[in-house]
């Protein structure tokens, strides 16, 4: 069917309204202008937003800061001192003695007794896997346990045998040139079956690589890294898989017979006491911490934190939890954003999900 010529009225029309060169040229311009002002308009009102919430956190953070509630006050300044990028934040608010008053009126006073090794009895192998009569297998000896409070949430991996935890490492010799590795990195490395992160590290101003630890380290009977003037307290097990904790010299730890230890702290419980808690005692951060129940097993703890189901937990916290599970020694471990627990290929708890799991020098696995 043929096209219809379009009407001489209609061609007539068209052509009155044509533009000249110049004025679809301006034209162009005026479309130009108004995009550009309409995305100038709409960053400005995003600067605007993000500058009032700001401001609004800085007036708030003032309110509580230097507020009537010191108690408030003390639990923010912990919380923040306690992680590695955020410092710096009280002293926009306070002055440094301010700041380190409110440390010492909250802290954790460990105990200076010596581990008493008496108070472990740890089971025969054969009780721990006895076999399973319909496949004539051994049963799992690792139990993994939700645990809830009234501001954490986080999980425990019960390990009925000692002799199965140890320290793993990134590499050695420790190079603060070359990043760590992820816990789950570290479980490969070994080929384990689960494990969490382990002692502090290098990490000025939050930006380490996970590359270089602090303190003592031992892996599997050899001393990788000797005591020296960072992180004092120590955790780790002898060869009879017993877990000692307290400030070991280098000659203490060969006199113990460690075979697997780090340094962090502070301590939780020492032969079945608990430590002091002053005050706060800290913040709300994410947490992680081993201990061991009078019949060996070891406690794998890793509470989540800085997030709106999970903000964290405090040291008293911890205590309390592992006092529950039966510990009769414990000690905290690195948290904040290390903290991380693995089984089976998977990551159990949640994590800082904004930053992801961090590179680290050690982790306790399970072989």
């Amino acid at each position: 069917m043929a096209n219809k010529k379009t009407p001489k009225k209609t061609r007539k029309v068209r052509e009155h309204f044509q533009y000249t060169p110049e004025q679809k040229k301006e034209m162009s311009r005026i479309r130009r202008k108004w995009h550009f002002g309409t995305v100038k308009h709409f960053f400005l009102i995003i600067f605007t937003l993000v500058l009032s919430v700001a401001l609004l956190l800085l007036m708030l953070s003032y309110q509580i800061f230097v507020g009537p509630s010191r108690a408030g006050s003390d639990l923010l300044i912990q919380t923040l001192m306690e992680s590695s990028a955020m410092k710096f934040y009280p002293y926009l608010f306070l002055r440094e003695e301010q700041v380190e008053a409110a440390l010492e009126r909250n802290r954790v006073i460990s105990s200076d007794e010596s581990t008493d090794t008496s108070l472990i009895t740890i089971k025969s192998r054969n009780s721990m896997t006895d076999l399973d009569a319909a496949d004539n297998q051994p049963a799992k000896d690792i139990e993994i346990v939700e645990i809830t409070g009234p501001t954490y949430k986080g999980y425990m991996m019960i390990v009925l045998d000692p002799s199965r935890v140890s320290v793993g490492v990134c590499r050695y010799p420790f190079n603060n040139d070359k990043a760590g590795l992820k816990v789950n990195e570290i479980i490969d490395r070994y080929g384990a079956i689960a494990g969490i992160n382990g002692g502090g590290f290098s990490d000025g101003g939050g930006r380490g690589n996970g590359g270089q630890p602090i303190g003592m380290v031992y892996s599997q009977g050899e001393q990788l890294r000797r005591a020296d003037n960072g992180y004092k307290m120590v955790v780790g097990f002898d060869h009879n898989d017993i877990l000692h904790v307290g400030e070991f010299s280098d000659a203490k730890a060969k006199e113990i017979g460690l075979r697997d230890a780090v340094a962090f702290g502070p301590a939780l419980v020492i032969n079945g006491q608990p430590s002091v808690v002053s005050g706060k005692g800290s913040g709300l951060n994410p947490r992680s911490a081993i201990g061991q129940r009078a019949d060996g097993a070891v406690l794998l703890l890793c509470i989540d934190g800085r997030q709106a189901n999970s903000l964290g937990a405090s040291y008293e916290d911890l205590i309390e939890i592992m006092l529950d599970y039966g510990a009769v020694n414990a000690c905290n471990l690195d948290g904040g954003s290390s903290t991380a627990m693995f089984y089976n290929g998977q990551q159990i708890n949640d994590g800082l999900t904004i930053t992801g799991s961090r590179a680290l020098p050690t982790a306790w696995i399970v072989k």
